[in-house]
């Protein structure tokens, strides 16, 4: 029986890494070649929270700055900022995932891990939206594999989790793990999945 379980570990974590490689190589291509898809996923992001008539006014809305392919959150943010959020930056410190209150001309450092910003610390955001390298029709949500966010969005498993993507990343079926936390809603350039 043991033997079964770390075969079986070891088959989600082959499937997982191959689709991260392939879902990567796609991300860069479509990131390359899209300059309105950001601003698409902004107005996605908005139109989600009208629908469903949530008031982001003065929440907490942690969000990540982005990194190299993954979505351009910067329409994201401006877009939250002008409806009366409170934006909470994902700041990566100690193999760990902080959410630190952000304003305008607050500093940011970017790290290997992604950024660092000294502020207040937010411990319980409403809402976190994060990156991902793919997704599928049950909202499952495939990270980078380091498991910070994991982390993270297990201990606010309550908390409204949304993953930003392009279209290009979403697969049939993704390999899911215990560990694996799925998003409430997904927001691409063409689609709102919730």
């Amino acid at each position: 029986m043991v033997i079964q379980k770390i075969r079986s570990r070891r088959h989600y974590s082959e499937n997982k890494s191959t689709a991260r490689k392939e879902l990567i190589k796609e991300r860069k291509l479509f990131f390359a070649q899209s300059i309105e898809a950001s601003n698409n996923i902004a107005g996605n992001l908005i139109k989600y929270f009208i629908y469903n008539n949530y008031s982001i006014i003065n929440k907490k809305i942690s969000i990540y700055w982005p990194i190299g392919s993954e979505v351009n959150t910067k329409p994201c943010i401006a877009a939250l900022y002008d409806f009366g959020a409170k934006i909470c930056l994902a700041s990566t410190e100690d193999n760990d995932v902080k959410y630190r209150l952000w304003k305008p001309n607050d500093k940011i450092e970017i790290n290997k891990l992604g950024i660092k910003i000294n502020s207040k610390e937010v411990k319980n955001p409403d809402i976190i939206i994060c990156p991902l390298l793919g997704f599928d029709n049950k909202l499952n949500r495939l990270g980078r594999g380091g498991g910070y966010y994991d982390k993270s969005l297990y201990k606010y498993k309550n908390t409204m989790k949304i993953g930003l993507a392009y279209s290009v990343q979403k697969i049939n079926i993704l390999p899911k793990e215990k560990h694996d936390v799925s998003m409430d809603a997904i927001i691409t350039e063409k689609n709102i999945y919730n």
